[in-house]
């Protein structure tokens, strides 16, 4: 019997390492593939204003703790910070080759769980922490337009029948998403487990008022951060950008991305952060410049430094 269970761990292990293999040549793949956008974005960077830029790099690694304290505040165990950082910096790393975000989500499930928590549980606790940030973002652009109604003006104004029809697809793609992965045969049993623990989740919450209001700030300082990480790629470039302006760049940036299926959102996100900018008014250039120096600074920055947390973490048997 040990000696059966033995030949499945192994077995496990080299299909793992496989995957893990397959995944190291995505990223190569990636990299080349993209080196027109690499180089631009050096191109960027050498023109660009040196104190800005530097403070964009900065800013991302200075948001890392603030990225993983929702997970340690839903966590049914004591979570090290460091260690937890480590496993949010391994997402950018191997889990990009993983589309629409999922690979984020598998990550930090994979390391709550095997920080002993259940797996149903971890994922949950994982999907609670993003949708309270997507909850968030949508309250931040609803203010934003309330005390600037002339943003809706503006962007009625630049809006083509082209910008509107991806504007249809997209939608329609995020409906077809949640559709096929609420009913595919491989997710239907953890997402009726995670249905199942939800309704405890909700309960555990309400008796906590603290630690949801924590949650929301953590949720709003994580997307302000973001926001103001565009506000310094302009700033770098010297293109006048406002924050609001920032905030629906960011937020359509994250929208296309989490819902086309490319490796980390590559190319979706760039897509979804100039078409705000151009819908907004800003020149199609300057609206590219901005949302390349921001992926650079959030996605290219962290992809080596990821993928040896992701090492670390397997060595340590957290991934």
């Amino acid at each position: 019997m040990m000696k059966k269970l033995k030949i499945i761990k192994q077995n496990h292990l080299k299909k793992r390492a496989l995957l893990e293999l397959i995944g190291f040549g995505v990223l190569v793949w990636v990299c080349v593939s993209q080196r027109h956008v690499i180089v631009q974005a050096v191109s960027d960077i050498r023109r660009g204003d040196v104190f800005y830029l530097g403070a964009l790099l900065l800013f991302y690694w200075a948001m890392l703790p603030i990225a993983v304290f929702g997970y340690i505040l839903l966590s049914t165990k004591k979570l090290s910070l460091a260690m937890t950082c480590l496993a949010q910096l391994s997402g950018a790393g191997p889990a990009r080759i993983i589309p629409g975000g999922l690979g984020q989500i598998s990550v930090g499930a994979r390391y709550l769980s095997k920080s002993g928590i259940k797996l149903d549980k971890a994922i949950l606790i994982v999907v609670t922490n993003n949708l309270i940030g997507i909850f968030t973002n949508i309250i931040l652009l609803t203010i934003a337009m309330f005390v600037h109604p002339n943003i809706l003006e503006r962007i009625l104004n630049n809006l083509t029948g082209r910008y509107l029809l991806v504007f249809i697809l997209v939608i329609l793609v995020f409906a077809m998403l949640i559709f096929l992965l609420s009913h595919a045969r491989a997710t239907k049993k953890i997402v009726k487990k995670v249905k199942f623990q939800w309704g405890s989740m909700l309960i555990s919450l309400r008796k906590s008022p603290k630690k949801l209001v924590l949650l929301f700030l953590d949720a709003t300082a994580i997307t302000l951060g973001h926001t103001f990480m565009i506000f310094l790629s302009a700033k770098a470039l010297s293109i006048n950008i406002t924050i609001v302006d920032a905030l629906i760049a960011l937020s359509a940036g994250i929208f296309i991305g989490g819902v086309i299926p490319t490796p980390g959102g590559l190319g979706a996100v760039e897509a979804g952060t100039m078409s705000a900018l151009v819908v907004l008014g800003y020149s199609a250039p300057d609206a590219t410049s901005i949302a390349l120096l921001f992926r650079t600074a959030n996605y290219w920055q962290p992809l080596i430094p990821g993928m040896f947390s992701y090492l670390y973490l397997r060595e340590k048997k957290l991934l």
